[in-house]
């Protein structure tokens, strides 16, 4: 499924858009928030660089629920409890500040999913290999993790 996914980004490529700053791990993992709800910082910025704000935005939209999704997300999610947007809802607040045309958003989305597979693949491999100890660290669950995220990559890239 990982080559599939990667033939379907290769095939696909965006043509050049112009550079702006991105986080590079933007998400409400990486904000900091107000008493009154309103954001007052993003942090963590030292992956930051210059790149195309589209990949930024599909990375924060990956841990977000949508009534779409096939199953409901987990209820511990920040984002599925009352009050956060939908991942649609986000997208279209996005699209309405920015301005930016979002019709190829599931391409981004499809590539941070499977970027995220990777990274997960080559952490789980390193415990795999002896690289890293295993003592209480779920690696079927990295191995899962790694399945779901290229499924999920593949579902966006069929979208």
């Amino acid at each position: 499924r990982a080559h599939e996914v990667e033939a379907f980004l290769r095939a696909r490529l965006p043509g050049q858009v112009p550079a702006r700053v991105v986080h590079g791990d933007f998400g409400i993992h990486n904000i900091l928030v107000g008493r009154g709800g309103g954001l007052l910082a993003v942090i963590d910025w030292e992956i930051a660089t210059l790149g195309d704000p589209l990949a930024d935005l599909a990375y924060a939209l990956n841990p977000w629920p949508d009534p779409s999704d096939p199953e409901p997300p987990a209820e511990t999610s920040p984002h599925a409890q009352p009050g956060f947007p939908t991942r649609t809802e986000l997208a279209e607040r996005y699209a309405a500040a920015t301005g930016a045309d979002l019709s190829g958003l599931n391409y981004y989305v499809a590539f941070n999913r499977w970027k995220s597979a990777c990274i997960v693949h080559g952490v789980y491999a390193r415990y795999m290999e002896g690289k890293k100890s295993t003592e209480g660290v779920d690696t079927e669950g990295l191995r899962l993790s790694v399945l779901r995220s290229l499924e999920l990559a593949a579902r966006a890239a069929a979208d």
